[in-house]
């Protein structure tokens, strides 16, 4: 009979065996691309939330200032962002994707597409219960200090967790979130405190 300690250990090892399988096909997605895996990385973050500023880039991947700059440096010189001055604090950088580099995210975003399209046993609702305690997983590994940056639905002031009926509610959105719903990275999230 399985553990709960043996469960929680199996449970890490295959979102880590996961974790790498994915690192594996998105370098190959960045080399295909002329990019290295960082600048694959960043293209997807600003692909989902936008134009950012490079020590706001910096601290949402985890990374030092210094390395994301170099990757901007890179990227900006295949025209793929574009580093302007913030409107509203002329002493810092806005990074913006140009067209080509949207539609380059478009492209890895795309490439990286059919890995989830393979026949799956597990139902629509399995699924969504693995997305909901991956997102708690997340969350405890968040309060214990290992990961700083989480922009999921269980970590932000907006929303309240599941009722009785399973499901959770966007205060901001004004709806309800089965967990099928949860958000992994919300732009609009607000960490709750």
């Amino acid at each position: 009979m399985t553990t709960r300690s043996e469960l929680d250990l199996k449970f890490i090892a295959a979102v880590d065996r996961l974790g790498r399988a994915l690192r594996v096909a998105r370098q190959q997605i960045a080399t295909n691309h002329q990019l290295s895996l960082l600048q694959l990385q960043i293209l997807e973050h600003m692909n989902a939330l936008g134009p950012r500023r490079v020590g706001q880039l910096a601290h949402e991947l985890d990374l030092t200032q210094p390395t994301v700059s170099d990757a901007l440096g890179a990227l900006e010189q295949k025209k793929i962002v574009r580093r302007s001055r913030d409107s509203n604090d002329g002493r810092a950088t806005v990074v913006t994707l140009t067209a080509s580099g949207a539609t380059l995210a478009v492209a890895a975003r795309d490439d990286l597409a059919p890995l989830f399209r393979a026949r799956r046993a597990s139902s629509d609702e399995d699924q969504a219960a693995a997305l909901a305690a991956i997102l708690e997983e997340i969350l405890h590994l968040q309060d214990r200090g290992v990961i700083s940056i989480n922009r999921s639905c269980p970590s932000c002031t907006h929303y309240q967790a599941p009722g009785a009926d399973g499901a959770g509610y966007c205060r901001l959105l004004d709806m309800v979130l089965h967990r099928r719903d949860l958000r992994v990275d919300c732009a609009e999230h607000l960490a709750a405190v």
